[in-house]
């Protein structure tokens, strides 16, 4: 009966905590105290063995095993709580360190990344003369970021890896990083006046991963800048990528906080809704039963409101059932607010990049909400046609109309916004409109044309 009581003993003790490294470090413990405690009881024995009983000396042992067993561990626990100020002569190491990597990792150019790092480990160890040596493979010579004078048997390059650090005469070398041309190490001069004490190696060895990390980054930073540089002088509009992504982003945070209020908001004001339906159904007085009823009805119309936003950041319908019935939806509420006749066709599209649906179903919202503030028509028409490689999107209406130029400098109705969606995508945005001559608009998406741009541009 005992061994499934064990068993489920043991599987829980491990969930909870882990067994094996407890056992670990009492069986570290116990090994240490038993030593010393063999060790002082038969000293203690020599030397005053014909004055103690047995009885005694089996009692100065336990206890002196039992309270280095507690020392021990008393001592681990304050050596890690104090870790920060123990063991230094120069103060906090691991702040120290911290510190550093802040100061360092804030750079965007390598080249004043090593000045920084070089500046940093001068002021904490307390060199004048510090510096990064770099060895060009090609050109087979050193170079400094400082114009010091040093030659240093390229050999010992070679054979230096990273984070390691060596005395070499009257020199720290330490290995940074190194690529396809370069290997770069840091030099501490000391002129055999200092020695750098463990604490210090091993602050300066944590200090060298860091970096040659920081610089790994640094260079792709400094890569994508330079293209991105290119890329503009090549052309002077945005760049469809970069737009791409921007965009991607934004609808992923509009997704997260649609999620964040329909699980806070809502339900908070649900539960508020029901309480408040209860309290209309008990009550007898009429005085109260009328104005918890009108309260009831405001809390209910708010929590439509709320819904409709969420609705409108999410489309429920776009991940359940598809584009087709989230549309299908978006245009019977238009229908509903609508004082124009609204024409529509929606083709049953298959696209690969379902990231697209999302894109149309934001067109289409952008422009139906644009008819129903702005065009002030009798008929509005919008249809969703589908290509051999894409989409079409083509809207049109007989309302009041506008000066095209106009709407895009004072960047209203939206149509900048919807602009900036094709053309995260490639795609192209026509419009056409005149006052009191209502307006025409037509997009066009291909499916993958975003991809070969992106490519392009790459190269």
């Amino acid at each position: 009966m005992l061994i499934p009581f064990s068993f489920i003993f043991t599987q829980l003790a491990e969930r909870l905590f882990d067994i094996e490294y407890h056992i670990t470090r009492l069986r570290y413990y116990v090994i240490f105290s038993l030593i010393f405690t063999v060790w002082f009881t038969v000293g203690l024995y020599l030397i005053a063995g014909h004055y103690l009983t047995m009885t005694v000396m089996s009692g100065v042992a336990f206890f002196t095993f039992a309270s280095l067993v507690i020392l021990f561990y008393v001592k681990e626990k304050v050596d890690y709580r104090k870790r920060k100020i123990l063991f230094s002569t120069k103060g906090d190491y691991i702040h120290q360190l911290y510190t550093a990597v802040d100061k360092i990792g804030k750079t965007i150019k390598i080249n004043e990344l090593l000045e920084k790092f070089a500046y940093e480990v001068s002021m904490h160890l307390e060199l004048e003369d510090v510096f990064v040596l770099t060895y060009n493979y090609d050109k087979n010579e050193f170079i400094t970021n400082a114009g010091e004078s040093i030659t240093i048997d390229p050999d010992i390059m070679e054979e230096i890896r990273l984070g390691e650090i060596r005395k070499i005469d009257k020199v720290y070398i330490a290995f940074l990083h190194q690529d396809a041309h370069f290997k770069r190490a840091l030099v501490l001069g000391h002129n055999n006046t200092i020695q750098l004490k463990d604490e210090e190696l091993l602050w300066l060895e944590l200090l060298l991963l860091y970096v040659n990390n920081f610089i790994e980054n640094t260079k792709m930073v400094e890569e994508l800048l330079e293209e991105l540089k290119h890329m503009k002088q090549a052309d002077d509009g945005q760049l469809p990528w970069l737009n791409k992504l921007l965009w991607l982003r934004f609808e992923e945070e509009k997704y997260q906080l649609a999620q964040e209020l329909h699980d806070t908001n809502l339900q908070e004001q649900l539960h508020i809704a029901r309480e408040v339906d209860v309290l209309v159904n008990a009550k007898n007085t009429t005085d109260i039963q009328e104005k918890l009823a009108k309260i009831h009805k405001q809390m209910v119309a708010s929590l439509h409101e709320l819904r409709t936003y969420c609705e409108n950041l999410k489309p429920p319908l776009l991940d359940t059932l598809g584009l087709n019935a989230a549309l299908e939806k978006l245009i019977r509420k238009v229908q509903e607010r609508a004082n124009f006749a609204l024409i529509y066709t929606i083709d049953r599209l298959y696209l690969e990049d379902e990231r697209m649906n999302l894109m149309i179903y934001r067109l289409f919202q952008e422009l139906l909400n644009n008819a129903l503030k702005h065009s002030y028509a009798a008929s509005v028409e919008i249809h969703l046609k589908e290509m051999n490689d894409g989409f079409e999107i083509i809207y049109k209406d007989d309302g009041v109309g506008c000066n095209v130029e106009d709407i895009i400098v004072a960047e209203s109705m939206g149509i900048q916004g919807m602009q900036e969606r094709v053309k995260a995508f490639n795609g192209q945005f026509a419009i056409d409109s005149n006052i009191n001559e209502g307006m025409f608009i037509r997009i066009m998406v291909k499916e993958g044309s975003e991809t070969l741009d992106y490519d392009a541009h790459s190269g």
